[in-house]
Protein backbone atom coordinates (compact mmCIF):
# COMPACT_ATOMS: atom_id res chain seq x y z
CA UNK A 1 0.00 0.00 0.00
CA UNK A 2 2.95 2.35 0.79
CA UNK A 3 4.52 1.86 -2.67
CA UNK A 4 0.98 2.65 -4.36
CA UNK A 5 0.77 5.63 -2.34
CA UNK A 6 4.45 6.89 -3.08
CA UNK A 7 3.92 6.53 -6.48
CA UNK A 8 0.52 8.08 -7.29
CA UNK A 9 1.29 11.57 -4.93
CA UNK A 10 4.80 11.62 -7.36
CA UNK A 11 4.90 14.33 -9.42
CA UNK A 12 6.56 12.28 -11.98
CA UNK A 13 3.31 10.32 -12.16
CA UNK A 14 2.08 12.95 -15.08
CA UNK A 15 0.86 13.27 -18.46
CA UNK A 16 1.38 15.76 -21.10
CA UNK A 17 -0.91 19.17 -20.52
CA UNK A 18 -0.76 20.36 -16.84
CA UNK A 19 -4.99 20.97 -16.59
CA UNK A 20 -5.13 17.24 -16.01
CA UNK A 21 -2.62 16.23 -13.75
CA UNK A 22 -3.63 17.86 -10.56
CA UNK A 23 -7.20 16.46 -11.16
CA UNK A 24 -5.75 12.66 -11.62
CA UNK A 25 -2.58 13.59 -8.22
CA UNK A 26 -6.22 14.48 -6.17
CA UNK A 27 -8.10 11.34 -7.39
CA UNK A 28 -5.09 9.45 -6.69
CA UNK A 29 -4.81 11.12 -3.06
CA UNK A 30 -8.41 10.46 -1.95
CA UNK A 31 -7.80 7.00 -3.03
CA UNK A 32 -4.65 6.46 -0.90
CA UNK A 33 -6.37 8.21 1.71
CA UNK A 34 -9.12 5.35 2.10
CA UNK A 35 -7.31 2.73 1.60
CA UNK A 36 -4.97 3.47 4.62
CA UNK A 37 -8.41 2.71 6.02
CA UNK A 38 -9.29 -0.23 4.30
CA UNK A 39 -5.70 -1.81 4.85
CA UNK A 40 -4.83 -0.90 8.36
CA UNK A 41 -1.85 0.65 7.26
CA UNK A 42 -1.18 4.20 9.08
CA UNK A 43 -0.46 7.21 7.73
CA UNK A 44 2.15 9.49 9.84
CA UNK A 45 1.00 13.01 10.30
CA UNK A 46 3.12 15.40 12.56
CA UNK A 47 1.83 19.09 13.61
CA UNK A 48 3.87 22.04 14.35
CA UNK A 49 2.12 23.69 16.99
CA UNK A 50 -0.03 21.24 18.28
CA UNK A 51 -0.64 21.49 21.80
CA UNK A 52 -2.51 24.73 21.30
CA UNK A 53 -6.22 25.25 21.04
CA UNK A 54 -6.25 24.46 17.64
CA UNK A 55 -3.77 21.80 17.82
CA UNK A 56 -5.32 20.21 20.49
CA UNK A 57 -8.50 19.89 19.26
CA UNK A 58 -6.86 18.70 15.56
CA UNK A 59 -4.84 16.47 17.73
CA UNK A 60 -8.00 14.30 19.25
CA UNK A 61 -9.64 14.42 15.93
CA UNK A 62 -6.72 12.90 13.84
CA UNK A 63 -5.62 10.27 17.09
CA UNK A 64 -9.49 9.03 16.99
CA UNK A 65 -8.73 7.57 13.52
CA UNK A 66 -6.63 4.67 13.47
CA UNK A 67 -5.29 5.33 10.30
CA UNK A 68 -3.26 8.24 11.57
CA UNK A 69 0.05 8.19 14.02
CA UNK A 70 0.30 11.30 14.93
CA UNK A 71 3.14 12.96 16.34
CA UNK A 72 2.72 16.84 18.25
CA UNK A 73 5.53 19.19 17.99
CA UNK A 74 5.54 22.35 20.08
CA UNK A 75 7.87 24.43 22.70
CA UNK A 76 6.75 22.66 26.04
CA UNK A 77 5.16 19.16 26.39
CA UNK A 78 1.75 19.40 27.88
CA UNK A 79 1.51 17.39 31.56
CA UNK A 80 0.71 14.04 30.95
CA UNK A 81 -2.98 14.56 32.03
CA UNK A 82 -3.65 16.98 29.30
CA UNK A 83 -1.92 15.08 26.51
CA UNK A 84 -4.21 13.51 23.69
CA UNK A 85 -3.67 9.51 24.29
CA UNK A 86 -1.95 7.70 21.39
CA UNK A 87 -0.41 10.99 20.44
CA UNK A 88 4.20 11.58 20.57
CA UNK A 89 5.01 14.63 21.72
CA UNK A 90 8.28 16.39 20.66
CA UNK A 91 9.35 19.33 22.33
CA UNK A 92 11.65 22.11 20.55
CA UNK A 93 11.69 25.70 19.96
CA UNK A 94 10.35 26.93 16.21
CA UNK A 95 13.13 28.80 14.88
CA UNK A 96 15.95 29.75 12.38
CA UNK A 97 18.40 26.28 12.41
CA UNK A 98 16.53 23.85 13.91
CA UNK A 99 16.35 20.29 12.51
CA UNK A 100 13.07 20.48 10.51
CA UNK A 101 14.40 17.28 8.32
CA UNK A 102 15.00 14.89 11.26
CA UNK A 103 11.47 16.04 12.49
CA UNK A 104 9.26 15.39 9.71
CA UNK A 105 11.92 12.28 8.27
CA UNK A 106 9.28 9.59 6.93
CA UNK A 107 6.03 11.63 7.74
CA UNK A 108 3.04 11.60 5.25
CA UNK A 109 1.94 15.11 6.04
CA UNK A 110 3.10 18.42 7.56
CA UNK A 111 0.17 20.71 9.37
CA UNK A 112 2.22 23.97 10.45
CA UNK A 113 0.19 26.07 12.94
CA UNK A 114 2.53 27.77 14.34
CA UNK A 115 2.42 31.55 14.87
CA UNK A 116 5.11 32.84 16.93
CA UNK A 117 3.04 36.24 17.31
CA UNK A 118 -0.43 36.79 17.37
CA UNK A 119 -3.22 39.17 15.74
CA UNK A 120 -3.20 42.27 17.53
CA UNK A 121 -0.55 42.59 19.06
CA UNK A 122 2.02 44.25 16.73
CA UNK A 123 5.32 43.25 15.87
CA UNK A 124 7.78 45.10 13.41
CA UNK A 125 8.20 43.37 9.91
CA UNK A 126 11.42 42.00 10.91
CA UNK A 127 10.44 40.50 13.59
CA UNK A 128 7.75 38.60 12.05
CA UNK A 129 10.45 37.57 9.36
CA UNK A 130 12.90 36.31 11.40
CA UNK A 131 10.32 34.75 13.75
CA UNK A 132 7.99 32.94 11.50
CA UNK A 133 8.79 33.52 7.74
CA UNK A 134 12.51 31.97 8.12
CA UNK A 135 11.82 29.32 9.91
CA UNK A 136 8.77 28.23 7.93
CA UNK A 137 10.86 28.16 4.57
CA UNK A 138 13.69 26.01 5.97
CA UNK A 139 10.50 23.67 7.32
CA UNK A 140 9.12 23.66 3.81
CA UNK A 141 12.92 22.66 2.88
CA UNK A 142 13.33 20.29 4.69
CA UNK A 143 9.45 18.91 3.55
CA UNK A 144 10.80 18.52 -0.14
CA UNK A 145 14.24 17.01 1.01
CA UNK A 146 12.11 14.24 2.38
CA UNK A 147 9.48 14.08 0.03
CA UNK A 148 6.90 14.92 2.53
CA UNK A 149 3.72 14.27 0.77
CA UNK A 150 1.66 16.78 1.81
CA UNK A 151 2.31 20.46 3.72
CA UNK A 152 -0.81 22.49 5.10
CA UNK A 153 -0.45 25.75 6.33
CA UNK A 154 -2.64 27.54 8.45
CA UNK A 155 -3.15 30.92 7.73
CA UNK A 156 -5.47 33.64 8.61
CA UNK A 157 -8.50 34.76 6.81
CA UNK A 158 -9.02 37.22 9.19
CA UNK A 159 -5.72 39.24 8.79
CA UNK A 160 -4.53 38.44 5.14
CA UNK A 161 -7.56 40.06 3.20
CA UNK A 162 -6.90 43.37 4.95
CA UNK A 163 -9.79 46.14 4.94
CA UNK A 164 -12.88 44.99 3.03
CA UNK A 165 -16.23 45.51 3.21
CA UNK A 166 -17.64 42.57 1.24
CA UNK A 167 -17.32 38.70 1.71
CA UNK A 168 -13.24 37.56 1.07
CA UNK A 169 -12.85 34.67 -1.64
CA UNK A 170 -9.60 32.74 -2.10
CA UNK A 171 -9.46 34.74 -5.55
CA UNK A 172 -9.29 38.11 -3.85
CA UNK A 173 -5.99 39.78 -3.52
CA UNK A 174 -4.06 39.83 -0.28
CA UNK A 175 -3.41 43.61 1.15
CA UNK A 176 -2.93 42.79 5.16
CA UNK A 177 -2.90 45.80 7.32
CA UNK A 178 -1.14 44.51 10.20
CA UNK A 179 2.49 42.47 10.30
CA UNK A 180 0.54 39.24 11.45
CA UNK A 181 -1.13 39.50 8.51
CA UNK A 182 1.81 40.09 6.29
CA UNK A 183 4.19 37.48 7.68
CA UNK A 184 1.18 34.70 6.81
CA UNK A 185 0.65 35.96 3.32
CA UNK A 186 4.80 35.56 2.78
CA UNK A 187 4.53 32.37 4.40
CA UNK A 188 1.73 31.14 2.02
CA UNK A 189 3.90 32.52 -0.91
CA UNK A 190 6.98 30.74 0.02
CA UNK A 191 4.97 27.73 0.49
CA UNK A 192 3.62 27.91 -3.05
CA UNK A 193 7.13 28.42 -4.54
CA UNK A 194 8.92 25.94 -2.74
CA UNK A 195 6.82 23.12 -3.53
CA UNK A 196 6.75 23.95 -7.15
CA UNK A 197 7.67 21.12 -9.57
CA UNK A 198 8.45 19.10 -6.39
CA UNK A 199 6.80 15.47 -5.23
CA UNK A 200 5.33 17.66 -2.08
CA UNK A 201 2.06 19.27 -1.63
CA UNK A 202 -0.08 21.71 -0.70
CA UNK A 203 -2.83 23.22 0.93
CA UNK A 204 -3.29 26.55 2.73
CA UNK A 205 -6.33 27.40 5.31
CA UNK A 206 -7.16 30.43 5.88
CA UNK A 207 -9.09 30.09 8.91
CA UNK A 208 -11.45 32.83 10.62
CA UNK A 209 -11.93 33.23 14.14
CA UNK A 210 -12.05 29.83 15.81
CA UNK A 211 -14.19 30.16 19.87
CA UNK A 212 -14.86 27.64 22.28
CA UNK A 213 -13.95 24.87 24.86
CA UNK A 214 -10.26 24.31 25.42
CA UNK A 215 -9.26 27.89 24.73
CA UNK A 216 -6.84 29.39 27.28
CA UNK A 217 -9.84 32.44 28.37
CA UNK A 218 -7.15 34.13 29.43
CA UNK A 219 -5.09 34.34 26.27
CA UNK A 220 -4.86 37.31 23.48
CA UNK A 221 -6.88 34.96 21.19
CA UNK A 222 -10.40 34.04 20.96
CA UNK A 223 -13.01 37.31 21.73
CA UNK A 224 -16.43 35.09 22.19
CA UNK A 225 -14.52 32.73 24.91
CA UNK A 226 -12.74 35.33 26.87
CA UNK A 227 -16.26 37.22 26.59
CA UNK A 228 -18.04 34.30 28.13
CA UNK A 229 -15.56 33.42 30.56
CA UNK A 230 -15.66 37.02 31.82
CA UNK A 231 -19.51 37.27 32.00
CA UNK A 232 -19.20 33.96 34.16
CA UNK A 233 -17.31 34.89 36.80
CA UNK A 234 -18.60 38.49 37.05
CA UNK A 235 -15.35 40.36 35.54
CA UNK A 236 -15.01 43.40 33.53
CA UNK A 237 -15.58 43.41 29.78
CA UNK A 238 -13.28 45.74 27.73
CA UNK A 239 -13.96 46.11 24.27
CA UNK A 240 -12.18 47.93 22.21
CA UNK A 241 -13.98 50.77 20.32
CA UNK A 242 -17.16 51.31 19.69
CA UNK A 243 -17.93 47.44 19.14
CA UNK A 244 -18.63 47.93 15.27
CA UNK A 245 -15.46 45.30 14.31
CA UNK A 246 -16.78 42.90 12.39
CA UNK A 247 -15.33 39.45 12.23
CA UNK A 248 -16.68 35.51 11.08
CA UNK A 249 -16.75 33.66 14.42
CA UNK A 250 -16.69 29.88 13.82
CA UNK A 251 -17.42 26.99 16.44
CA UNK A 252 -14.27 25.01 17.43
CA UNK A 253 -15.47 21.45 16.50
CA UNK A 254 -16.69 22.73 12.85
CA UNK A 255 -12.95 24.90 12.38
CA UNK A 256 -11.70 21.39 12.70
CA UNK A 257 -14.25 19.79 10.52
CA UNK A 258 -13.66 22.16 7.98
CA UNK A 259 -9.60 21.11 8.22
CA UNK A 260 -9.94 17.86 8.13
CA UNK A 261 -12.09 18.33 4.98
CA UNK A 262 -9.75 20.07 3.22
CA UNK A 263 -7.39 17.40 4.13
CA UNK A 264 -9.34 14.27 2.88
CA UNK A 265 -11.41 16.16 0.34
CA UNK A 266 -9.89 18.91 -0.93
CA UNK A 267 -7.79 19.53 -4.00
CA UNK A 268 -4.03 19.44 -3.81
CA UNK A 269 -2.00 22.96 -4.03
CA UNK A 270 -4.89 25.03 -3.46
CA UNK A 271 -6.09 27.17 -1.35
CA UNK A 272 -9.33 27.26 1.00
CA UNK A 273 -11.00 29.88 3.12
CA UNK A 274 -13.40 27.93 6.25
CA UNK A 275 -15.48 30.07 8.58
CA UNK A 276 -19.02 30.32 8.73
CA UNK A 277 -19.42 32.88 6.18
CA UNK A 278 -21.14 34.65 8.27
CA UNK A 279 -21.11 38.58 10.17
CA UNK A 280 -21.10 39.04 13.70
CA UNK A 281 -19.93 42.56 15.05
CA UNK A 282 -18.11 42.77 18.42
CA UNK A 283 -21.29 44.64 19.66
CA UNK A 284 -23.58 41.75 18.30
CA UNK A 285 -21.31 39.32 20.43
CA UNK A 286 -21.91 40.90 23.56
CA UNK A 287 -25.62 41.42 23.33
CA UNK A 288 -26.02 37.82 22.01
CA UNK A 289 -24.20 36.78 25.64
CA UNK A 290 -26.77 39.06 27.24
CA UNK A 291 -29.69 37.41 26.12
CA UNK A 292 -28.65 33.87 25.95
CA UNK A 293 -26.56 33.65 29.43
CA UNK A 294 -27.95 33.98 33.10
CA UNK A 295 -25.34 36.74 33.50
CA UNK A 296 -25.15 40.26 34.02
CA UNK A 297 -22.48 41.79 31.73
CA UNK A 298 -20.40 44.95 33.18
CA UNK A 299 -19.13 46.34 29.22
CA UNK A 300 -16.32 49.30 29.75
CA UNK A 301 -15.11 50.34 26.04
CA UNK A 302 -11.29 51.50 25.66
CA UNK A 303 -9.86 53.32 22.64
CA UNK A 304 -10.04 50.97 19.20
CA UNK A 305 -6.81 49.63 17.41
CA UNK A 306 -5.85 50.84 14.47
CA UNK A 307 -4.26 47.18 13.46
CA UNK A 308 -8.07 45.42 13.90
CA UNK A 309 -9.26 44.87 10.68
CA UNK A 310 -12.77 46.59 11.02
CA UNK A 311 -14.77 43.98 8.45
CA UNK A 312 -13.58 40.61 8.02
CA UNK A 313 -15.87 37.91 6.76
CA UNK A 314 -15.05 35.19 4.35
CA UNK A 315 -16.57 34.05 1.29
CA UNK A 316 -16.80 29.82 2.17
CA UNK A 317 -18.32 28.94 -1.41
CA UNK A 318 -15.03 26.69 -2.57
CA UNK A 319 -15.16 24.88 1.27
CA UNK A 320 -18.99 24.41 0.70
CA UNK A 321 -18.17 22.25 -2.45
CA UNK A 322 -16.20 19.65 -0.50
CA UNK A 323 -17.82 19.94 2.81
CA UNK A 324 -19.21 17.74 5.36
CA UNK A 325 -20.74 20.09 7.58
CA UNK A 326 -24.55 20.55 6.72
CA UNK A 327 -25.06 23.29 9.18
CA UNK A 328 -22.36 25.04 11.04
CA UNK A 329 -22.86 25.75 15.14
CA UNK A 330 -24.99 28.62 15.11
CA UNK A 331 -23.17 32.31 17.54
CA UNK A 332 -26.02 31.43 20.09
CA UNK A 333 -25.41 27.69 20.25
CA UNK A 334 -21.76 28.09 20.54
CA UNK A 335 -21.80 30.79 23.01
CA UNK A 336 -23.60 28.87 24.97
CA UNK A 337 -21.68 25.59 24.65
CA UNK A 338 -18.58 27.25 25.81
CA UNK A 339 -20.09 28.62 28.66
CA UNK A 340 -21.36 25.39 29.94
CA UNK A 341 -17.98 23.98 29.71
CA UNK A 342 -16.30 26.56 31.60
CA UNK A 343 -19.44 26.16 34.78
CA UNK A 344 -18.35 22.31 34.51
CA UNK A 345 -14.41 22.93 34.28
CA UNK A 346 -13.96 26.41 36.24
CA UNK A 347 -10.74 27.78 35.16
Amino acid sequence: MQLIFEFFRSKKFAFKGETVIPTLRYAFYRFSLNAYRIYGDVMRVIILGGAGFLGKALSNQLAADRSYDVTVFDRAIPPENAQVPGVTYVEGSFQKDYDFASLIHGADLVIHLVSTSVPGNERSALDEIYGNVIPSVELFEACVKEEVGRVVFMSSGGTVYGASSRENSEDNLPAPINTYGLQKVMIEQALRLTTRGTKTEYQVIRLSNPYGPGQNPHGTLGLITKLVYQALNHKTIHIYGDGSVVRDFIYIDDAIQGIMDVIERGEADSTYNIGRGVGASVADVVDTIARTLPEKLDVVHVPGRNVDVPYSVLDITKYKGIASIHDFVSLDEGIIRTYQYFKEHRQ
